[in-house]
């Protein structure tokens, strides 16, 4: 997994953008990138790259929720982008962008 810091519009804070390894994104995957948002406070927002994620388990889905609503609470954000394949179609068919940001 590669994490980055990106400086955004002035006064808006920082991103960390979070790419995980190519293939498949499964719950411990997803625990390990609540882990590294957790510790990065420095950036407000926690944008999460599936430019290699071709598949993504539920749980994987289910543990981005409980993140994003955990930064919330601490007043940042989570966004993913770049969904694709099977992970862009369980994203659609399980109606995730009521409660994840993605683009």
């Amino acid at each position: 997994m590669t994490v980055c810091l990106i400086d955004t519009t002035p006064g808006k804070g920082k991103e960390i953008a979070i790419v995980p390894d190519a293939g498949a994104l499964s719950h411990s995957d997803a625990c390990r990138i609540a882990e590294v948002a957790a510790r990065r406070t420095d950036a407000v927002t926690i944008v999460i790259d599936f430019d290699q994620i071709a598949d993504a388990t539920p749980s994987a889905f289910a543990r981005l929720v409980l993140l994003r609503r955990a930064l919330l609470r601490a007043g940042r954000d989570l966004r993913l982008v770049n969904l694709r394949d099977r992970a862009a179609h369980l994203f659609d068919i399980a109606r995730l962008e009521c409660v994840l940001p993605c683009g």
